[in-house]
């Protein structure tokens, strides 16, 4: 792309300002030969009352359809068009005052020509394209291998195995609880145990004299009925234990101690209630927030453990970009590159792993989650990333800078050289369809073509003297 680079922006600027004031109200009516120029085909088109947008019904002005229609949708050869005529009797296009409302700007050679770097015209082209699409995000932990861990019930922590950064495996005890319910749980398991051991042996000694034919057969299933009474308090307060934490060799400890805590009642589920408080996976301690002594409840935010092995890096998506990423996912995963300030030699491979089912109002963007691989445990959550998707393979695709794409309400348009038979240079919005996004530059689907020629820097500048002289010309009556 070859660019040419513009000074005297002072001179640029004063000369819009100075058609701005001058601007009276203006009225592009149909003229009398029927014959226009096209700058682009240098065909001769025929201008219809009211194409132009900006021509009056007696009715009042506005158009049948209830709205005028924009210059980004206009053809070129309506706008510029020698039949359509302002109020001073040219051609819109040409009149200093009134060409503002098709959105045309008129930069002199002179203007052209200078080089400050303020303003850039380039002719585009199709160029080498990755296919990447390159976006901000923040490191996240994997919310499925991440978990504060509380205890199962309320209680004093009385010892803590762990501190920060330490690596644990699964089933590790962290820290223990004294807990008045865990104590409880176990006085009600040893009842049941009893109580189940007398029922058995009713029911054994019942089934023995009804053999006998001592004792009657209803006498025979009540002793069943309460000993299968026996059983189920027996079992669901065996579950309660382990709803709690305890694993099965605890519960028999808890079941043999002896009230009052013999050695084998001491330690994790023991008469002295502590209450193990284990890891649920493999993972690093992230955040500790407990002492000796601090009281406890389920559901506090105690201890962070983490599997850090893999993170998620939360993104989005320009909902522009959205069918070119569904695209991809129909052919399989979407590999991405993560990337972080604080090791900028290094990258972290990963796939796009979830795409979000709504669009934020505000960005017009889709929330997108990265899976990346952090097997040496480098990649922080809440680190801000750097995020290239990579869409498709190596090829060629008509780009332009990013900063030459300005939008006017929620519409993408750049600034096209176009000109005229008489070799008169213009400026003019045209309307595009954006496409990918990557390294500061935007692919165009749609409403340019190669050769054409762009405002690549400084185009704001265009937009914002456009839009303000539109606001302040008034329409004649």
């Amino acid at each position: 792309m070859t660019a040419r680079s513009v000074p005297h922006l002072s001179l640029l600027l004063g000369m819009i300002i100075s058609v701005v004031v001058a601007t009276a109200a203006c009225s592009p009516q149909p003229g009398a030969n029927g014959a226009s120029g096209d700058p682009t085909t240098g065909a001769a088109h025929a201008h219809e009352e009211g194409e132009a947008g900006h021509a009056h019904e007696e009715s009042g002005g506005e158009d049948p359809g209830g709205a005028e229609p924009s210059d980004l949708d206009l053809p070129l050869s309506a706008i510029f068009s020698k039949d359509t005529r302002c109020e001073h009797e040219i051609p819109t296009y040409t009149c200093d005052q009134c060409r503002y409302e098709f959105g045309v700007v008129r930069l002199p050679q002179d203007v052209l020509a200078a080089s400050d770097g303020s303003l850039a015209v380039a002719v585009v082209e199709r160029r080498p394209w990755s296919g990447a699409r390159e976006a901000t995000g923040e490191v996240a932990l994997d919310a499925d291998r991440a978990a504060w861990l509380g205890p199962r019930a309320p209680g004093v922590v009385r010892a803590i195995h762990v501190d920060l950064g330490d690596r644990v495996r699964a089933g590790q005890t962290l820290y223990e609880v004294e807990s008045v319910e865990l104590g409880d749980a176990r006085s009600e398991y040893r009842r049941a145990l009893a109580e189940q051991r007398v029922a058995r042996s009713a029911a054994e000694r019942e089934a023995d004299l009804f053999a006998r034919g001592i004792c009657p057969e209803s006498d025979l299933l009540e002793a069943r009925a309460r000993r299968e009474q026996a059983d189920a308090s027996a079992e669901a307060a065996r579950s309660r234990l382990g709803r709690l934490g305890l694993t099965g060799g605890e519960i028999a400890t808890a079941a043999a101690a002896e009230p009052g805590g013999g050695a084998a009642g001491r330690g994790a589920g023991g008469d002295d209630g502590l209450l193990p408080v284990r890891a649920p996976f493999a993972g690093t301690v992230l955040e500790r927030d407990l002492g000796l002594g601090a009281r406890v409840e389920p559901g506090d935010r105690a201890l962070l453990l983490a599997d850090t092995s893999v993170v998620w890096v939360e993104t989005a998506i320009a909902e522009r970009e959205l069918e070119a990423v569904l695209e991809r996912q129909r052919r399989g995963a979407v590999p991405a590159v993560v990337s972080v300030s604080a090791f900028p030699a290094r990258s972290f491979p990963g796939r796009l792993d979830r795409l979000g089912g709504t669009v934020d109002e505000a960005t017009r963007t889709i929330r997108a989650r990265v899976v990346a691989d952090n097997p040496d445990g480098v990649l922080r959550a809440g680190m801000f990333a750097r995020v290239r998707l990579q869409l498709d393979g190596e090829g060629d695709a008509l780009v332009v800078p990013a900063e030459a794409v300005l939008e006017d309400e929620g519409r993408p348009f750049l600034f096209v050289r176009a000109t005229t038979p008489g070799d008169e240079e213009y400026f003019v919005r045209r309307a595009v369809r954006p496409g990918r996004s990557a390294d500061g530059w935007v692919e165009i689907l749609g409403g340019l073509e190669p050769g054409q020629a762009i405002v690549t820097k400084g185009a704001f500048l265009l937009k914002s003297d456009v839009l303000r002289a539109k606001m302040g010309a008034g329409c004649a009556d």
